[in-house]
C-alpha cells in the first residue's frame, strides 16, 4: 500500500514537471495557445491538489455542528453538490485548456497553409 501511494505520488510530480517543461517550451518558441494550453493543465492540477483540504475541512465544519448546510441539506447532498461543483469546475478549465490548443494549432495551420 506504501508503495503504491509512492508511485502514484512520483507520477504526480512526474506529470507536473512535464506540465511544466510544455509551457516553458511553447513560451521559448512563441506557442501561444500551447503556453496557455499548458497553464490551463498545471491550473487544473493545483486545482485538484488544492480544493480538497479546503472541502475536507468545511465538511468537517459540518460534522462537529459549527455550522450547518445551507438551504437546510443534509451532510451528504452538500458533499455530492461540493464534489459535482469541484469535478465540473475541473473539467471547465480542461475544455478551456484544449480550446486554447485547438484554436492555435488551427490558426498556426492556417498561416502555414496560406504560404504554401
Amino acid at each position: 500500500m506504501i508503495l503504491l501511494s509512492i508511485f502514484s505520488f512520483t507520477l504526480s510530480v512526474l506529470f507536473l514537471v512535464l506540465l511544466i517543461f510544455g509551457l516553458v517550451q511553447c513560451r521559448k518558441h512563441s506557442f501561444a495557445a500551447g503556453f496557455y494550453f499548458f497553464l490551463f493543465l498545471i491550473i487544473g492540477k493545483m486545482y485538484s491538489y488544492l480544493i480538497p483540504p479546503i472541502f475536507s475541512k468545511y465538511i468537517d465544519s459540518f460534522h462537529q455542528n459549527v455550522t450547518s448546510p445551507p438551504m437546510g441539506m443534509t451532510i451528504g447532498e452538500m458533499v455530492s453538490w461540493i464534489l459535482l461543483i469541484s469535478r465540473s469546475l475541473e473539467t471547465i478549465i480542461m475544455i478551456i485548456a484544449f480550446s486554447f490548443l485547438i484554436i492555435g494549432l488551427y490558426r498556426m495551420w492556417q498561416s502555414h497553409t496560406i504560404k504554401t
